[in-house]
């Protein structure tokens, strides 16, 4: 899993955006909502840093600090306000599902092969194969998002650490 970052600065503009599906079998399985967040580092450039959630414990003008993905484009997988003393960690409140669209395709081309390479008999056992894909690719992803959730709680308490240490060498 890659480094976490943490990003601590001012929020000096916030929008939330909201998507509107007009058809009914389309509506994603996610989020609908998407927060634009404008982050001043007290000595920096300001940066954008865009969450696809519903939950915002922060406002424009409040401190906060964003623990991100060490990527070229940064996810954000929590964020700590330090204005309010809240925070949210959105490797746990948004996680993606544990069963992905990619599983439902794999699974008939394997119900093709098993048939093809092994008659009847593939086709009986394709059904417990599947049933153990299904579960083993749950279970590998529900281990993963709770490793992912434990590192950025542990990222978010460092960085609290780390704040409250420079507030009390300032005063």
């Amino acid at each position: 899993m890659p480094t976490l970052q943490a990003i601590h600065g001012r929020l000096v503009e916030v929008r939330r955006f909201t998507n509107v599906h007009l058809y009914i079998g389309r509506r994603p399985l996610g989020p609908a909502d998407r927060y634009e967040l404008w982050i001043k580092p007290p000595h920096g450039a300001e940066r954008k840093f865009i969450i696809n959630t519903r939950i915002m414990p922060a406002r424009r003008g409040h401190e906060v600090s964003l623990i991100v993905t060490a990527h070229k484009v940064p996810q954000v997988l929590g964020l700590a306000n330090w204005s309010t003393i809240d925070g949210v960690n959105y490797a746990r409140t948004d996680a993606p599902s544990l069963v992905r669209a990619w599983d439902f395709v794999v699974l008939p081309a394997a119900f093709l092969a098993a048939a093809i390479l092994y008659g009847d008999i593939g086709m009986v056992l394709f059904v417990p194969a599947a049933v153990a894909y299904l579960a083993t690719a749950a279970f590998g992803r529900a281990m993963a998002r709770t490793r992912r959730a434990a590192q950025v709680d542990r990222a978010i308490d460092a960085e609290a650490l780390r704040t409250s240490r420079s507030v009390r060498t300032l005063q």
